[in-house]
């Protein structure tokens, strides 16, 4: 197991929340999709928005799930890092980000994770709001 990169404490919406702003990554990726282009704020956001939605169900998630995660918190940073200081990161750096931790990405990977497809979601259903 590993262990999340991520403060308890910002996490703030609750599960519910979490569910609706999901709808929101559908009009970020529309955005996103036509640009084919992410910038360094939307990759923070989109990095801190995997954690609202998959944080209570962290040790429930693969190990590779859970390193995804960590990794998504690593390049959030680094985003917001580089848009504080101004400073543009390579642009391999924003294809990745784009591919990985894009809006759409975001919500493919939910819709699996959700419909059963990444592992079980027995713990899941059983700690979920919605039963």
């Amino acid at each position: 197991m590993t262990t999340p990169l991520m403060i308890e404490t910002l996490i703030i919406l609750p599960k519910s929340l979490s569910y609706i702003a999901m709808i929101g990554l559908v009009v970020a990726g529309i955005v996103e999709f036509r640009q084919s282009y992410i910038g360094r704020v939307g990759i923070f956001l989109n990095s801190l928005l995997l954690w609202q939605i998959f944080y209570h169900y962290f040790n429930n998630l693969p190990n590779w799930f859970q390193i995804y995660l960590n990794i998504g918190t690593i390049i959030g940073i680094i985003a917001l890092v580089a848009y504080l200081s101004k400073e543009s990161l390579p642009v391999e750096f924003y294809q990745i980000s784009f591919l990985a931790y894009g809006s759409f990405s975001i919500l493919i990977i939910a819709a699996l994770w959700f419909g059963g497809y990444l592992g079980t979601t027995q713990n899941l259903i059983n700690t979920s709001i919605i039963k």
